[in-house]
């Protein structure tokens, strides 16, 4: 105890993501262990600043032009102001939209990089390399929900303490069971139902998905897509091409509230990606029971034991894919063995509980570090 925390985030519920799941559900568990969790989740102009409490969590919404450099600027003197009102020991900022804020403040910042887009930075011109190597030079540490995440910050120059901790999943929302779901779509109880909980975006490798899926031609599957964007059009033509668009369901967004009752509704899911790091539609699947396919790519290896908790395939290979799924289709006990394994993996290693003791691990480090 004794511990004050300010979480600063781009993303926060009920926005739909990765990052602001993994926000809510950390504040979530820090709440009862340190004296002061706030969470900083700035908004644009059209939104007032205002403070709500979100389950015992103060989050704090202030107003802030989304451009930049308005965004850095705003923010940052928020923050500053902020921190002299009511002192925080540290600053832990999730996602590279807020980072250049926490530029020049009085406490110890940590950075939590999310996004396997931050790969893209790799390969970007140098200059965009240097800027980014500056905008890390102030971290006191970095996490990575990923092997991959964390050398790449290495990559760009940061030399600080450096921590890999996976995303996490809930056991107790997410867990084995039957839902009405399949009554409420139309599908019935002998259709093996295969679950694709992305972002339809290029990077999750939504269209390759598509593509395999001939493969499953004259089966009886059906196939339940939540999730939406710009892949979508293509997905519904190549869909069309093969004669499953019928054999598919387009959700849409789904809240993830709603998303138990929708995993307990399927046979398996599916992770395509193209860039990944520890997908949390994927640990919420394997909670709930599920087998997943999933592609040899960032953190996705760690989830998935090939031949124990599912199949690992190349990405940006629909055959390969295609036959993955297949056999998952056609051997039901091989589902269920690999989802009672899913499952089993997921209690031992992802549980929120053991990604907050382990964050609490480096803001302990942190702190003492800092110490004179």
């Amino acid at each position: 105890m004794g511990l004050r925390v300010l979480l600063v985030t781009a993303e926060y519920p009920p926005d739909i993501g990765g990052i602001g799941s993994h926000v809510a559900e950390l504040a979530k568990g820090l709440a009862p262990r340190i004296e002061r969790v706030t969470v900083i989740h700035p908004q644009g102009p059209a939104a007032p600043s205002r403070l709500i409490e979100d389950g015992g969590i103060a989050v704090m919404r202030p107003t802030v032009i989304k451009g930049e450099p308005f965004y850095q600027l705003m923010l940052g003197g928020w923050l500053r102001r902020k921190i002299r009102q009511s002192p925080v020991d540290l600053v832990h900022v999730h996602g590279m939209r807020p980072l250049g804020a926490t530029r020049r403040l009085p406490v110890p910042v940590i950075f939590t990089n999310h996004s396997s887009g931050f790969l893209n930075r790799l390969s970007a011109s140098q200059r965009r390399r240097s800027r980014t190597a500056r905008l890390l030079e102030h971290l006191a540490a970095v996490i990575g929900p990923s092997d991959e995440l964390v050398a790449a910050v290495r990559a760009l120059g940061y030399m600080g303490p450096a921590a890999m901790i996976p995303n996490g999943v809930d056991p107790e929302r997410f867990r084995p069971g039957r839902s009405s779901e399949r009554a409420r779509l139309g599908i019935g109880e002998d259709e093996v139902v295969i679950l694709l909980a992305r972002r339809l975006v290029e990077k999750n490798g939504v269209v390759w998905f598509a593509r395999a899926l001939s493969s499953l031609r004259g089966r009886n599957v059906r196939v339940v897509i939540a999730g939406e964007g710009d892949e979508r059009p293509q997905m519904e033509q190549i869909l069309a091409e093969s004669g499953l668009d019928a054999r598919t369901v387009f959700l849409g967004p789904v809240p993830n509230a709603a998303m138990p009752a929708l995993f307990c509704s399927a046979d398996m899911s599916v992770l395509p990606s193209l860039a990944e790091a520890t997908s949390i539609a994927g640990l919420e699947a394997m909670a709930s029971g599920l087998p997943l396919v999933g592609t040899r790519v960032g953190g996705i290896p760690a989830l998935i034991e090939d031949e124990v908790t599912g199949l690992l395939v190349p990405p940006r290979d629909p055959g390969a894919l295609g036959a993955a799924l297949l056999r998952l289709v056609s051997e039901p006990a091989l589902r269920r063995a690999m989802g009672t394994a899913a499952r089993a993996k997921i209690e031992r290693e992802f549980t929120w509980a053991q990604v907050v003791a382990r964050t609490m691990d480096v803001y302990q480090a942190t702190l003492a570090a800092a110490s004179p």
